[in-house]
């Protein structure tokens, strides 16, 4: 009977240090610096997060970069009809071979009678549907001085 004694209390003391050493080691794995699943999981949704609006600020950036391109092209489509239309003031309508559009309007804005001018506003209106077919018009205005001789021509 005291082996047998001796075997229970060895038995309750192996048992008592095997879970010592597995808390101990559980430790130790701490210490050294691992992660657990949910520290993971939460810095996988945290990147997941930020790569999603950086890629909508690309993709803003993009849309940005495109309006100002459309924006800059139509610029200087009006700016050349406005030099046609100061050689030749005549209000008329067309198109362009890339898909603007432009309309001139010419109307009378002001006489002066002891010199004999008038002042004629001259504006140059192009439009265009954006990639989303929104439409978007740029408009100039100038203002063009002509004798009354050079107008009955």
């Amino acid at each position: 009977m005291i082996q047998n004694s001796r075997f229970k209390i060895q038995d309750s003391r192996a048992k008592k240090s095997s879970v010592l050493n597995f808390e101990s080691s559980m430790l130790n794995c701490r210490e050294a610096g691992g992660f657990t699943l949910i520290e993971v999981i939460v810095a996988i949704v945290i990147l997941s997060i930020s790569l999603v609006l950086v890629m909508q600020l690309f993709a803003g950036g993009l849309r940005a970069a495109r309006t100002s391109g459309d924006y800059s092209r139509a610029v200087l489509h009006a700016k050349d009809k406005m030099g046609e239309l100061l050689e030749n003031p005549v209000s008329e309508t067309g198109s362009f071979d890339d898909g603007y559009e432009w309309e001139t309007e010419v109307q009378n804005y002001k006489e002066f009678e002891d010199v004999k001018m008038t002042l004629m506003e001259l504006k140059v209106r192009v439009k265009w549907d954006d990639a989303l077919k929104n439409p978007r018009t740029v408009e100039l205005v100038g203002l063009k001085a002509v004798s009354d001789e050079e107008e009955n021509l």
